[in-house]
């Protein structure tokens, strides 16, 4: 067993550490350090600024609520856009919706691709797609010139750190609630409830502002800081719409309907603070 460890901080008061056995890649882009690791249990991970991203192991229950909760709301999507989204995940649980007729990803680093095109092999031949259009730069200014133009967007971003936190504001959720067409649906990856409930009532109650079904959901992932990845829903479609349609073709490896339900049932402490 290796005894080189990677530690992340993303909260004051807790650290997660994982087991490496080997340092694949590392470097400094011109926006992040970008690192991808060989750990001894989650398997290959990348990690952005002493952040997790994803690991091979457990990122099925993040990508695949992200993707699947507002396409299956829309019903048949044809036009999606991911914000950020680099490591191509989300991108391929997109995919699958034979509807889909163009996924734009919007990721502001290019380089992140690149490494994830090489490392991480099950999710790079979703690059090749001729649906899939990689636009690089700033998802603020792109958001501002596609009013209306999808049915489905993934902000399937980083923690609000740093350049990220302006990903985590009213502005934001502004300018993705106009890029969706009538009867779309986004979901944003929305913090912590242990560690960032005050964030998230700020960000749902500009929600409650901007759409009819606004609403917050989770994903348990053993190798994000707290055990999981909560999630806003944005919409004026409720999100239980989805409930009962089948799912695209290929396999969900964490997604079922008793989860689908479940991920938007809150434990009470949430629920009075998110009132």
């Amino acid at each position: 067993m290796s005894n080189i460890w990677v530690t992340e901080q993303l909260y004051p008061t807790l650290r997660l550490s994982l087991c490496v056995e080997k340092i694949l890649h590392e470097e400094r882009s011109e926006y992040q350090r970008i690192q991808v690791l060989q750990t001894a249990y989650f398997g290959r991970t990348l990690i952005l600024d002493g952040i997790i991203q994803i690991t091979e192991l457990d990122n099925a229950g993040y990508h695949e609520l992200i993707a699947h909760v507002p396409a299956l709301a829309v019903g048949a999507p044809k036009r999606a856009l991911i914000v950020g989204g680099g490591d191509g995940a989300t991108l391929k649980q997109l995919l699958r919706y034979p509807s889909l007729e163009e996924v734009v990803v919007c990721e502001i680093d290019r380089r992140v691709v690149e490494v994830c095109r090489q490392y991480f092999p099950s999710f790079a031949p979703a690059w090749d797609d001729p649906r899939v259009k990689l636009v690089v730069r700033d998802a603020f200014d792109y958001l501002a010139e596609r009013p209306g133009a999808f049915d489905v967007i993934c902000a399937d971003t980083t923690d609000p750190v740093g350049m990220a936190e302006r990903l985590y504001t009213e502005d934001f959720y502004r300018l993705v609630v106009q890029a969706l067409a009538p009867n779309g649906a986004a979901s944003l990856l929305g913090d912590q409830p242990y560690f960032s409930l005050d964030r998230i009532r700020s960000l749902l109650r500009a929600a409650r502002d901007l759409v009819k079904h606004p609403a917050y959901y989770y994903a348990f992932v053993p190798s994000y800081s707290g055990g999981g990845a909560g999630f806003v829903y944005l919409s004026d479609v409720p999100w239980q719409a989805g409930l009962d349609r089948p799912y695209p073709p290929g396999q969900n490896d964490y997604l079922t309907p008793e989860i689908h339900r479940a991920a938007f049932a809150l434990p009470a402490f949430i629920q009075r603070a998110l009132a």
